[in-house]
This record gives C-alpha cells, structure tokens and sequence, in this order.
C-alpha cells in the first residue's frame, strides 16, 4: 500500500475534535536524556525486531486483534493506524471477532473476520492468518489506544 493510500485513509477518520496528544501522552511518558536503545528503560519492552527485520524496501505487516466488545476509541485505533502505516512502513490487517468491528473497514483498512466459535479454532485461525499475511506481530487494538 502507498503512502497516498494511507493519506486517503487519514483524510476520510473524522472526530468531533482532534485529539490533543500532548496532554494525552505527556502524563504517561517522561522525556529521556541521550538516545536509541542504547539507553533503553528496562521497564518497557523494546520495539519487535520481527517488526523490523524487513528488507529495506519491505513492508511489516501487523494484525490488529479487535471484537465485538470494543467501543469507544474507535477514532484513535484508526488515525494510530493509519499515521504508523504512513511514517512507519507497516501496513495493518484488522483481525476482526463478529460483525461488530466494521468501523475500521470503512475507513478503507482490510478486515479479515473470524467466524468460529471456540478459543482454540480463533488460536488456530491467528496462525493461519500470521503464516498467510506473514504477519509480524499480533496486539489487541485496546493496546493500540495506549501507544500514544
């Protein structure tokens, strides 16, 4: 996908106000002195290096683990979205439980949907869907809100 694809999908995620990210992520994440992961706070994971072990020109595909039961910050889940595809090269594929989690879709994000009805049929369809897609990762899209 392109970046204008990404600037697309950006252009059509509305809210009825922006989001201020600075007040929302100044609270949770303090500024650190020097650089890299050389200085690394151990209290917090550092980035996959499945996410970046790409060719150069290779894009990161990660899904995005969403259900019924999510409401709420659908705005957030789809502008992070959207904005880590565009400055980070990653596309995301929605991993969706139910007819519920449609909102992403119509932003122009690929659905992929889960219809089984066990946790092991849902554990098998991820790793279906990992090997097809080679996803890099899989998180939930409540993490997503956090991210910041």
């Amino acid at each position: 996908m392109t970046p204008e694809h990404w600037q697309a999908v950006l252009s059509r995620i509305g809210a009825e106000a922006p989001a201020d990210l600075d007040e929302e992520v100044s609270p949770k994440i303090r500024p650190r002195k020097g650089a890299g992961l050389s200085v690394w706070n151990d209290g917090t994971p550092p980035p996959s290096p499945r996410l970046w072990d790409r060719p150069e020109a290779g894009l990161s595909q990660i899904g995005i683990r969403i259900d019924d039961t999510f409401a709420g910050e659908e705005i957030a889940v789809a502008l992070r979205l959207a904005a880590a595809a565009l400055e980070r090269g990653v596309v995301p594929l929605i991993l969706a439980v139910g007819d519920g989690p449609v909102f992403l879709e119509r932003f122009g994000f690929r659905v992929e949907r889960f219809v089984g009805d066990s946790a092991d049929d849902r554990a098998a369809w991820e790793a279906e869907m990992t090997a097809f897609w080679d996803l890099a990762l899989i998180i939930d899209a409540r993490d997503v809100v956090v991210f910041g």
